[in-house]
């Protein structure tokens, strides 16, 4: 049976007929064989979708980079600041009362600053390096006036004291080199693991406010804490401190677990 072009008027009856069937199809309809150009509202919907993921994939990837980045940096100047507190014992035979005495040392070999962390907020102030965020809350450790147990200073004299616990340089790092004698005696008894140098500034800050504009507490940031400790190693940990409203603000209040995962040993 033969087939009839008549019959089947969508059939051209040459190719010159097809390509001009081509050429004056009404625009939305399609012809058997032919291809559609552009795009779909539903495709172009898809692509700016997958393109908002993909930025947010970048922007989450370069967040933590950065993160790590500050982690890896910080932990390096842990164990430089815990490696020139070792040394300062060694020549002298006793603690250093502050980081100040073994910044000048430390930074002949390092002009880059070891003892501030990249996290620290000031790095955010220009011209106000003063506020670096263990100048401000390390003093709140140590809670000096009143106490009567520092009537043996270990300097000989109270101006030797003084001048001793005196930070006279910006650090970031809190320590525990300026706490009273006792205080000192049953921390470096926990062992090698003892903490000498401690940042807070990977954690997350909670609303407490200062006691003053020169103060800060040390419980102003929870969560993650680098710890570099007197063997050399840095040890990550989660601290969270709770009730800090209801402590009364002149009650010493030795962070134990920012220093060593044992327990404070009992008084003498």
């Amino acid at each position: 049976m033969t087939l009839r072009r008549e019959n089947s008027p969508w059939l051209p009856r040459s190719r010159q007929e097809f390509e001009l069937h081509q050429k004056v199809a009404p625009t939305g309809s399609r012809t058997p064989g032919t291809r559609r150009h552009g795009f779909t509202r539903i495709e172009l919907a898809t692509l700016v979708a997958l393109a908002a993921v993909l930025g947010t994939l970048v922007l989450a990837f370069l967040s933590n980079s950065r993160i790590h980045g500050r982690l890896t940096t910080c932990s390096d100047h842990l164990r430089q600041v815990v490696q020139a507190v070792n040394h300062y014992e060694h020549q002298t035979g006793r603690r250093p009362r502050a980081l100040s005495r073994v910044m000048p040392q430390l930074l002949k070999t390092d002009p880059t600053n070891p003892f501030l962390c990249p996290a620290d907020p000031a790095w955010r102030m220009s011209g106000r390096s003063n506020l670096f965020w263990g100048s401000l809350a390390n003093p709140s450790q140590e809670p000096w006036a009143g106490q009567g147990d520092l009537r043996e200073p270990e300097s000989g004299s109270w101006a030797a004291e003084l001048a001793e616990v005196n930070e006279t340089e910006p650090f970031s790092y809190l320590h525990p080199l300026s706490w009273r004698r006792e205080a000192w005696r049953r921390l470096t008894v926990l062992g090698p693991e003892t903490g000498i140098a401690i940042c807070q500034l990977h954690g997350v800050r909670v609303p407490n406010p200062a006691a003053s504009a020169d103060f800060r507490p040390f419980r102003q940031y929870e969560g993650l804490l680098l710890r570099g400790a007197r063997d050399g190693s840095v040890v990550r940990r989660r601290v969270f401190r709770a009730g800090y409203a209801s402590e009364a603000p002149t009650k010493p209040q030795y962070p134990w677990e920012f220093y060593s995962d044992a327990p404070p040993p009992p008084l003498r």
